[in-house]
């Protein structure tokens, strides 16, 4: 019988102080799960920049976001979930204003510096970011 965990969730409102919370359940499933250290650690700092961008969404005074670690067979997901505004689009705009250097949230492309793959869904009223890290380090 395998009793190792495969997810946990947890929500928490608009406070950096608890980001620590979720970079460090990254950084332990990531462990758990046999991904080198470097690549966990990516993992978890994009974890942490998305929450903060996420906060930025929220209802003010009221809005809270959700942060799912999924192990995969082959991959870990990281879930961000919140009500609220919408979270932008990511397409040729994104990568090449971030290519120009301009200033502001995180983009696509530095999301894409440290993780494998990122999914937008808005569905309900809920928003979704999954961030995507492959074992092998490939998409």
């Amino acid at each position: 019988m395998d009793t190792e965990a495969r997810w946990i969730a947890f929500q928490f409102p608009a406070d950096d102080r608890l980001l620590t919370s979720a970079a460090g359940a990254v950084a332990h499933f990531a462990r758990r799960a046999g991904l080198p250290t470097a690549a966990g650690d990516e993992l978890a700092t994009a974890t942490e920049a998305a929450c903060r961008d996420t906060f930025k969404l929220l209802p003010a005074g009221n809005g809270t976001i959700e942060v799912r670690v999924d192990r995969r067979s082959d991959s870990l997901e990281v879930t961000i979930s919140h009500r609220g505004e919408a979270q932008p689009s990511v397409g040729l705009d994104t990568f090449a204003g971030a290519a120009a250097g301009e200033e502001g949230g995180i983009t696509g492309l530095a999301l894409l510096a440290n993780v494998d793959r990122v999914q937008y869904q808005t569905e309900g009223g809920v928003s979704k970011m999954v961030l995507v890290k492959y074992f092998s380090g490939k998409a």
